[in-house]
Formats: C-alpha cells, structure tokens, sequence
C-alpha cells in the first residue's frame, strides 16, 4: 500500500506540477538540457514511467565505481533488499541533528542509509537517505555543511533537505548539482515542534520533501552504491567474529554491540539509541570509513570530513568483522570497500549505518 501511494503520488505530481524555482540555487534547479528518467526511457524506445517496476539483476560481479543512472533493479539500490516492485525515485538526503538535545529522532529507522559526520565541538550530525521507505515525521533537520556536498555528488541530482546555513556554505553549495528541498525552498512543508526547544525542533515528512523535489525539478534516479552478496555467499577468510565497536567523536560517544536477533544495537553516550517511537536503531551493517578532517573551506570553526582519497574502514555485520580500505578517487564515483586481500567486500542486504571518525577514534570490542 505505502508503494502504491508513492506510485500514485510521482503520477499526479509528474503531469501537473508547475511550482517557480524561485530562490533555488542554479544548481539545484531543473537544467534545460538535463536528462530525466523519462528522457532516458524514450531515449532507449522504452515506455518506462516514474511508476514502472525495473527487474534488474543486484549481484554484483564487478566493483561499482562511478555513480550512473540505473535502468533496471529488482533490489533496492540502496539496501539490496530483493522487490517485486523497486521505485526509480530520486534519493532525497535529510540533515538530522544528533545533539543530546535533539533526541529521540524521527525516521533515522525508515531511512536506506546513515551517514554521521563530525561537526563543531565533537558533535555528530546524521546525513539521512531516504528511498525505499517513507517517514511520517523526520527530524530535527539541522543546517547543511562542506562535509555534505560530496554525499551529494554521486547520488545522480537527489533532494536535499536542511534547515540552510551560513551565507559561505550556501554559495558553496551552488556549485552542487541537487534538488533543493530546505527550508529555504519551502517552509511550508516544515515545522517547529512547540515541545522541543529550538534550534532542535524543526521536523517534516518525507512526502511532503518529494512534493516539494518533483515540483522544483524532480531528480534522477540514485546508483548501486554497495556490493552486495549473492545466494550462497560465505565470509572472507579474514573475517572475525567481534562483540561490536566503540566511537569516540570527541563529545559524542557512540557503541555499536552485535545481537544475534536485533543487529547492531546502537548506544550514545550511555543509553540505547531509540527513536521517537521507542524502536532502538539497530542496522544490519555498520561501516567505519576513517577519514579526516580539514577546516571548512566556508567556515575555520568547523570540520570538513575528506571523502575522496582512501584510507583504512572497518565493516560489521552478522557479528563479524572485515578490516580493509575505502577508495574513491572522483567525486561522481561511489566510495569502495576492499578486504586485507584487496577484493570487493559484499554485504548482506539491510540498513547500512557509515560512521566518518578520525584516526585514534575507533576501538573494535573483541
């Protein structure tokens, strides 16, 4: 039911919507020659709409490298979850707070994949990516950072939700080929929750964000991002079985431990990470990509996390461990994981969680 209403939602909005781009950055409008997923179907003598079904094959024999339009799934992109009914929608990035403040979050559970980056003062934000699932409520979104913008280069034009920022960061951003869905963009699809004191109270609904994406432009539809595993498929022979991970970010202290019946149960600072519905975040993979940081080109107080390069990561899931290296040389390529042999690992499909540490940050629990 939820996918048929999204189906019904890309349909009406696709045939009328008109609204003005009015106050968008350049970037995050609609170009005059931009390539839509409808263009790329009548450009290959296709009848594929917004709503159609893509069967494609997600094995992955090859290492995914640059993030380009695809045609044809059978899993979710970005979960690898096997669906008869796999949406061709943009990805659509919510900024969400972490401050002590700002929990218990919403939908950080409904979300594809997490990204926490390091902000001012040792605190962690969350770059949400929301696509197969919908959230009723979504939030606290915060301001946008440099960090974000190379989450943003290889997803194929998503939309992007924050609560704006500062005047450099948002010049900056200009240059960032997206869909802009802020708060700046439309503030009639947010809200300021009287319960919670601001600035850690502005929420909204994923439905209403791609409201919003489909009448500034719309976007493309996102890459593989992971290899995933096929039927059958065992660990690497230098996987090892761990009871979790500790992270310290600097005032953000955060443990992952391995449940056989949950997954990776979150906590923060001491408590069990849970959301606004009591529910515990617990993904069924959690990815260390150990970067660093630089100060932010818009903004010396603040860190800019290194995203392109390579560097040592750590990958958890079904109570293992994987040590090896991320790689991305290119902006437009999807960051890859390699094992200690250097072949692609493959994982399970499910939620993926990516914390961004420094080095000195991590401390496997064996």
């Amino acid at each position: 039911m939820v996918r048929q209403e999204w189906r019904l939602l890309f349909l009406l909005l696709a045939a009328g919507a008109s609204a003005s781009c009015a106050g968008t950055p350049p970037s995050a409008r609609l170009p005059s020659s931009s390539t839509t997923v409808l263009d790329v179907a009548s450009a290959e003598g296709s009848a594929t709409t917004e709503e159609d079904l893509l069967d494609g094959d997600s094995g992955q024999d090859v290492v995914p490298t640059t993030a380009q339009v695809v045609d044809e799934f059978e899993s979710w992109p970005l979960t690898g979850i096997r669906d008869d009914e796999v949406g061709n929608w943009p990805v659509l990035i919510v900024k969400i707070d972490n401050h002590d403040r700002a929990r218990p979050q919403s939908g950080v559970n409904s979300a594809d994949v997490v990204f926490e980056e390091i902000v001012e003062g040792g605190l962690t934000r969350f770059a949400a990516l929301f696509h197969s699932q919908q959230a009723e409520h979504v939030g606290p979104i915060r301001s946008v950072r440099t960090s974000d913008f190379d989450l943003l280069h290889n997803l194929n034009r998503p939309l992007f939700a924050n609560s704006g920022g500062n005047e450099a960061v948002l010049e900056l951003l200009q240059e960032v080929d997206y869909v802009d869905v802020s708060s700046n963009a439309a503030m009639d699809v947010y809200e300021r929750m009287e319960e919670r004191p601001s600035p850690h109270n502005l929420f909204s609904d994923t439905k209403s964000l791609r409201t919003v994406g489909i009448s500034r432009g719309n976007g493309g539809s996102p890459p593989i991002m992971f290899v995933r595993q096929d039927a059958g498929d065992g660990l690497p022979a230098s996987a090892m079985p761990v009871t979790g991970v500790n992270l310290d970010y600097g005032s953000t202290f955060v443990n992952y431990r391995w449940s056989q019946q949950e997954g990776w149960v979150r906590t923060q600072n001491g408590t069990t990470h849970v959301d606004t519905e009591g529910l515990a975040i617990t993904p069924e993979v959690v990815i260390v990509q150990v970067v660093s940081y630089t100060r932010s080109r818009a903004d010396g107080r603040s860190p800019e996390a290194v995203l392109l390069g390579e560097g040592k990561s750590l990958v958890f899931f079904d109570g293992n461990l994987i040590e090896g290296t991320w790689k991305r040389t290119q902006a437009k390529e999807v960051t890859r994981y390699f094992d200690r042999d250097g072949l692609p690992i493959a994982l399970p499909p499910g939620q993926i969680w990516i914390a961004l540490p420094r080095v000195g940050q991590v401390q496997v629990v064996e």
